[in-house]
Order: C-alpha cells, then structure tokens, then sequence
C-alpha cells in the first residue's frame, strides 16, 4: 500500500488551515466585463446542454491536480461530460510526487485508454484543474524518446503557468520548489514552443495559486469573481460559469467569455 510522506500531510493541513480562515469571506466584486454570466444563468446553460449533447471533436482529457484524489476531476466531469459526446480520459495523480512521474503516468495511460502504443497517440483536448495543467504542458514538450501529448486545445483553470504564490513553500514533495516562478521547471514551460491553443480561467482572490500567475504571459485571463463562502481555488473546478463556457468551446458554441479580455481588477 502506498503511503502519503507524513511531511507532506502536515504541511497541507497547516496551508488549508491558513486559507481556510480567507475562503470564508471573500472581497465583493464587480462581474468581469469579458465574462459577466451569472452562476444561475450558467447552471442553465448546461442543462440546456446536457438536454442535447454534441460529439466531441477528439478525445478529451480531464486532469486532477497532484494530491488530488480525483476531487477536482470527477467535479469538471459531472458539469461538462453530459454536455458532449465521446471518448473521455479522466486522470488523477494523487500518489505522483513528482512532474516527471505524472508525466509518465499521462502518457501511458492516455495511450492505454485510446488503445494506442505511446508513440501514435491522437490529437486530444484538455481540462486541466491546477498542477494537472503544468503535467500537460509538460507532456506536450516532445521528450528524448520523441514521445508527447498532442494537444489540440487545453482548458486551464486556476493553473500556476507562472508558478504560485505557495511556490516554494515546503510541502515535502519536488513540486512545492518546482512551482516557485523562478523555478527551471516553469522557465522550461515558458520556453517551449507551444502549437497548441491554451484557454485560461481562475478565479479573483485565489491564495494558492494567484490569478496573476494563472496565464503564461500575454495569453488572455478569463476571470470571475469568487462568491463569499468559497475558497477561490479549492473550488474552482466546480464553478458552473468557467464549466459552461468550457463546454460551449468544447460544442463549438460561441462562449460566453468575449474578447478582449478584462485585465485582472487592481
């Protein structure tokens, strides 16, 4: 049976702790222009799309953040899966404790569930929850084998692109120095060539991560306020407005997100 480093469970427990205390109260804020869709008009629209699915254009791949025992994932699932039609691959990556581990683990089992070998997997899109859109980042970058993610679209939310505020804050595992924005790991990230296209959503007032980080540089940031009573991040993968409007790209709907977007509120 594999164990969680008791290092690791301590130093998450004092970090949720901390933020517990902020989620309870959140700053009242004005709707983003870009963005303005209500919870209650979102929540509506995917029953309006779960009432009529459309097939998807490729398979789609969902990712949980590291330590997350697919919380984050089976969430993003119940709000988009019945909107559309066709091949699904949801991953968590809960006893990984490392970016090159998860990376592996994507690979693999991607290529199991499509029934390919690691060197003929198809084109797929992505949603991503946190540390999961630094592991398909990752594995998009061909590695010395040739062997990578073909990615046609990834779906961002609340992911440290730039790193994360807690970067660098020991949780005794490799990724709390390798979200550190200095760290190589995200200088790599920001240095590879990415072909694919990249849609970013977060949350205003996240502590873990900071929705300043939560785009590479110069990519649009679709943000929405985060309701009181809410933790911004710890919650943001269940928030009917970022699911609605992933699931209308995903129908080849317009979304509800226009451009331009609106710069991050000071």
């Amino acid at each position: 049976m594999t164990t969680r480093p008791t290092g690791l469970l301590l130093a998450l427990t004092a970090v949720l702790a901390a933020l517990s205390a902020a989620g309870c109260s959140m700053p009242r804020r004005a709707p983003n222009p870009s963005f303005s869709i209500s919870r209650t008009d979102a929540d509506a629209d995917l029953a309006r799309m779960a009432a009529a699915p459309i097939a998807l254009e490729r398979p789609l791949v969902v990712l949980a953040g590291i330590g997350d025992p697919a919380i984050s994932s089976s969430a993003i699932l119940r709000g988009v899966a019945p909107c559309v039609e066709g091949t699904i691959v949801e991953l968590e990556f809960f006893n990984e404790f490392t970016f090159d581990g998860a990376r592996q683990k994507l690979l693999r089992e991607v290529a199991a569930a499509l029934a390919v070998d690691q060197d003929h997997i198809p084109e797929v899109d992505v949603i991503a929850f946190s540390m999961g859109g630094l592991i398909a980042r990752d594995a998009a970058i061909p590695d010395k084998a040739g062997r990578w993610l073909p990615i046609r679209r990834m779906f961002s939310i609340s992911v440290p692109h730039e790193g994360a505020r807690l970067g660098g804050v020991p949780l005794g595992l490799p990724q709390g120095d390798d979200m550190s924005p200095t760290s190589d790991f995200i200088d790599r990230l920001r240095r590879a060539r990415r072909d694919y296209e990249l849609v970013c959503y977060a949350r205003l007032d996240d502590a873990t991560v900071g929705e300043e980080f939560a785009a590479p540089d110069g990519e649009p940031l679709w943000w929405v306020p985060t309701p009181s009573g809410e933790w911004a991040h710890m919650a943001a993968f269940s928030d009917p407005r970022i699911l609605a409007d992933i699931a209308r790209r995903l129908r080849g709907e317009p979304p509800h997100s226009r451009p331009p977007a609106a710069p991050l509120p000071q």
